[in-house]
């Protein structure tokens, strides 16, 4: 367990009747907020979800007695048997009581009249509040009559959550308080950057945690999931099975994957393509999987290669085996065209919000880089192009791809970004990647990948996909 920060405290917000709040879900997000901070609070806002119930038409009665107050307690309950399985103490984990601790609270009510306050006299406040509210009322699927009176009445959840994490530095005696949810909430991070009020909260802060199931999408399953004892080593298997099972992200444009009509494209592909050709092996597009797990999934024998393109840092090195590089890419920090900050200007505003996903390059970039910036995390599933889009939508400030990527967004995005620096921040090579130690795939793969790089099939790839010789560096050996 990792010695507590005195300064900060992290809250984990769990909604009373959310379903994803399983047993194994509350396991992992106290396991892993506990192993990465030492202590964590756990948020269950049961008394204003009364108000959620009033909107879905229920008595108020009804709605206290039989819906916020007894799912809010099964929550309860479910916390307090993973403090148990875990072994944690109330020290560790608190469970905020809300009827107790926090309704009547004088700091509390004083900081819920300053959000109502802002809720009441901002237009784009409270039209982003109405809008995550009502998206939560039609998704309970039950026939509203008037949405826009049940959407008013139903906001009081999400402000009484928002005074509270305002109220949660003083509750808890902290400089800073950390709201930790398993999915982005735009609206709190719009308003912790200060979009509504235009004052930066430095106070309060948003963390993304996805359970890492969360992060990859088995498509064909593992119906051939041997025992790996039987195989001296990966290329074994690959041989006598006649199988080369792939792990993927959607990439632009080194692989591509439409999920409408499961089809594939891309650079990488068409050279997993033309090797599986080769060897007359069978491929299996075993799942889609986010960077953060690629490990694991190859530790675990998931698949043999990710198929996607992987750049090695010295991070990744230590944990698994790269081919020989096809082509080098330029990473550049990028801002929305109307923003006009340089790199340098970025990187010494605190207020400045980078938007990366969890252990991609991104990620490495701002921690080694920009470790002062606050951190905007995007979906692990989603593609190469997400950070941008958090760039162009105002939701973070910059973030690191390379050119190419770039300027295809700029193809389709109303709003553009422009690089925020004329020298590259790094260049990557473009491998695939597969398991530590795998001697024998590696020689392989190399050999292969060098005739398809000599003979000139991975610059007419990149001709075919990019519609440039020149959106990669291709290093093309003496013949």
């Amino acid at each position: 367990m990792k010695a507590v920060d005195q300064t900060t405290h992290y809250v984990i917000g769990m909604s009373p009747g959310n379903s994803y709040f399983k047993d194994e879900e509350i396991h992992y997000l106290l396991k892993t907020t506990v192993e990465k901070f030492g202590r964590v609070a756990v948020l269950i806002a049961d008394i204003p979800a009364i108000s959620t119930y009033i909107a879905l038409g229920y008595p108020e009665n009804r709605a206290r007695r039989d819906k916020a107050l007894p799912k809010g307690n099964a929550l309860k309950n479910r916390v307090l048997k993973a403090m148990d399985d875990l072994h944690y103490s109330n020290d560790v984990v608190k469970i905020i009581q809300w009827d107790k601790e926090v309704e009547n609270n004088p700091l509390y009510k004083e900081k819920y009249e300053k959000i109502l306050a802002l809720y009441n006299s901002n237009n784009t406040f409270r039209s982003a509040t109405n809008a995550t509210t009502r998206a939560v009322l039609e998704g309970s699927q039950k026939t509203i009559p008037d949405i826009e009176k049940a959407t008013k009445i139903a906001a009081h959840y999400l402000l009484s959550e928002f005074a509270f994490l305002e109220f949660a530095p003083l509750f808890f005696g902290v400089k800073k308080v950390v709201y930790i949810y398993h999915k982005n909430w735009t609206v709190f991070e719009s308003y912790i950057a200060g979009k509504y009020d235009n004052t930066p909260k430095l106070h309060i802060d948003f963390l993304l945690l996805e359970n890492p199931y969360e992060t990859y999408n088995p498509i064909w399953g593992l119906e051939d999931n041997e025992d790996s004892q039987k195989f001296s080593d990966v290329l074994e298997r690959i041989e006598k099975k006649q199988t080369l099972r792939v792990g993927f992200i959607h990439s632009t444009p080194t692989f591509m994957y439409d999920r409408d009509y499961d089809n594939f494209s891309g650079i990488f592909y068409e050279l997993i393509i033309e090797t599986a050709k080769k060897f007359n092996w069978k491929i299996q597009w075993t799942e889609e999987t986010g960077y953060g797990v690629i490990t694991d999934a190859l530790n675990t024998n998931r698949f043999d290669i990710f198929g996607s393109t992987v750049w090695p840092t010295p991070e990744r090195i230590e944990e698994a085996s790269f081919s020989e590089s096809l082509f080098k890419s330029p990473i550049f920090s990028w801002v929305r065209s109307d923003d006009g900050r340089t790199e340098q200007q970025l990187k010494t505003d605190v207020y400045a919000r980078v938007a990366i996903k969890e252990n991609d390059i991104s990620d490495y970039i701002a921690k080694s880089d920009f470790a002062k910036n606050r951190v905007v995390k995007v979906p692990q599933l989603s593609d190469n192009r997400e950070t941008l889009r958090f760039v162009a939508d105002g939701r973070a400030d910059f973030t690191f791809v390379e050119p190419y990527l770039a300027e295809h967004f700029n193809e389709d995005s109303p709003m553009k970004v422009i690089a925020a620096s004329k020298q590259p921040l790094r260049i990557y090579d473009n491998t695939f990647m597969f398991k530590q130690g795998e001697k024998r795939l590696k020689k392989l793969l190399d050999s292969e990948l060098s005739l398809l790089k000599e003979n000139g099939t991975v610059k007419k790839l990149i001709k075919k996909y990019t519609d440039s010789e020149n959106a990669f560096i291709l290093e093309e050996k003496n013949r």
